[in-house]
């Protein structure tokens, strides 16, 4: 059976129902249909589906053809467009976004799962490929200077350097940002394969496994796939495994374990209780026990957080942080609605941007960055708009690397960000204190400290 996930991308809404539907008559597993360009492309990072279904007459900030390039240019997902418009001057459009497939309305069922199959199979070999080839840094890579030399590194780099604790022991991995999930998750299983050991993936969402489609053929990674919170089959995986805890030279368990769906929580309990048996019983356990922090409450983080004192959250793309104390300490972390950042992030837009240009960086890497930070996405323009302003009176410089370009601020342009970064500081607070002093009667106090 196929379980490849997809995105729906349709603005009719009973038309994308009817789509839905017949995706899963084919065994394949919709994720959700959405029917705006700026949904799907949120949706795209949320979920990294394997293949999207794309109309490409949608509204939005963009239609389906631009959603489709920013997708492919982020995120190298595949898209396949469905559309009711076959004439020569759309196809050609569309040709320029290099698409995976083109499904013309009426849709047949046949020519819908041919065509995934054939883009499923195509994006295989792109990946294999890539993987015996020189790899190149990923998109939207985020650079820190390194100390000694004053070069700039990819933070994938130190990231793959922080995973050799998850070898030690098991972890408990929580994160809100799938791209940061599939990245560690593919750092691990690399490192694992070289390792002596099984490798165990159970996985409800993820595509960590296609890299290494080869490996699990030959039955060096075993995968076990949890569809629609069913654990079944995973604590079926972990029994086979504890035969071998009576053995005087266990073989290691690698595993990674991701929750990333809604689960019965006594049942979720119950898988992490094998994995610790298994370990208290004498077979070398270690790896990844990770759960998607919008699909558990936090009375099962904390019960698990004293089951595994390592921990390690991802607040954010690329942004790492490990505890080791016996319990999550949820009190000391203050959560805001999604909403409200969206909005006050939109309307500072400038000191965001601003803080971000302290080190080289492109203008794409600045949104990716504002997405992982905030979990939204933010019009192109107005970024750029931003960067072209800057570059005009000097403050900016630019150079091209690969197909990029990439902005650092001059000696100049040092000194001006610095000093209206100070700016919307001392302004914010001047605002915030006035609200303080309103709170509690004090309407003089600007008074007083003059």
């Amino acid at each position: 059976m196929n379980h490849a996930t997809v995105l729906v991308v349709e603005d009719e809404i009973i038309v994308g129902m009817d789509i839905m539907k017949t995706l899963e008559s084919m065994h394949y597993h919709p994720i959700c249909a959405v029917c705006n360009a700026d949904e799907a492309i949120f949706k795209a990072h949320e979920f990294l589906p394997d293949v999207i279904l794309m109309d490409i007459g949608i509204p939005g900030t963009v239609d389906g053809l631009g959603a489709a390039q920013i997708i492919r240019d982020e995120l190298d997902i595949p898209v396949i467009f469905v559309t009711a418009y076959g004439d020569d001057a759309i196809i050609e459009k569309a040709k320029r976004v290099h698409p995976y497939g083109y499904v013309l309305k009426p849709i047949r069922e046949r020519d819908l799962k041919i065509s995934i199959d054939l883009a499923l199979s195509r994006k295989s070999r792109e990946m294999q490929d890539r993987k015996r080839g020189t790899p190149a840094l990923p998109t939207g890579t985020v650079y820190k200077p390194d100390e000694a030399t004053g070069a700039y590194t990819s933070l994938s780099d130190i990231r793959s350097l922080f995973l050799k604790g998850f070898f030690k022991d098991v972890v408990l991995f929580l994160y809100s940002n799938t791209e940061v999930k599939e990245q560690v998750f593919t750092s691990f299983i690399e490192r694992s394969l070289n390792a002596r050991g099984d490798v165990l993936f159970a996985y409800s969402l993820s595509r960590a496994h296609k890299v290494f489609l080869q490996e699990i053929q030959k039955g060096k990674i075993r995968i076990c796939r949890m569809k629609s919170g069913e654990l079944q089959p995973l604590k079926k995986t972990l029994s086979d495994y504890s035969e071998r805890s009576g053995s005087t030279d266990p073989v290691p368990l690698r595993i990674i374990i991701d929750f990333s769906e809604r689960h019965n929580p006594d049942d979720l309990q119950a898988s992490v209780d094998q994995v610790i048996a298994l370990r208290d019983a004498g077979v070398p356990v270690s790896g990844i026990i990770a759960l998607a922090v919008g699909t558990c409450e936090d009375s099962l983080i904390s019960v698990l957080s004293q089951k595994i004192p390592n921990m390690v959250v991802a607040t954010s793309r690329g942004t790492l942080i490990s505890s080791a104390d016996q319990s999550f300490p949820l009190e000391s972390l203050s959560y805001l609605p999604q909403s409200v950042v969206d909005e006050t992030v939109k309307k500072v837009l400038e000191p965001v941007v601003l803080s971000l240009l302290e080190k080289p960086i492109s203008g794409h890497d600045i949104l990716e960055e504002i997405r992982g930070r905030y979990n939204i996405s933010v019009p192109k323009a107005r970024v750029y708009m931003q960067l072209y302003a800057l570059q005009k009176r000097g403050y900016l410089s630019v150079s091209t690397v690969g197909k990029s370009k990439v902005y650092a601020p001059t000696e100049s342009g040092k000194k001006h960000i610095r000093q209206k970064l100070d700016e919307f500081k001392s302004t914010f607070h001047h605002i915030l204190a006035e609200m303080a002093d309103k709170k509690t009667g004090n309407n003089n106090s600007w008074e007083k400290r003059e």
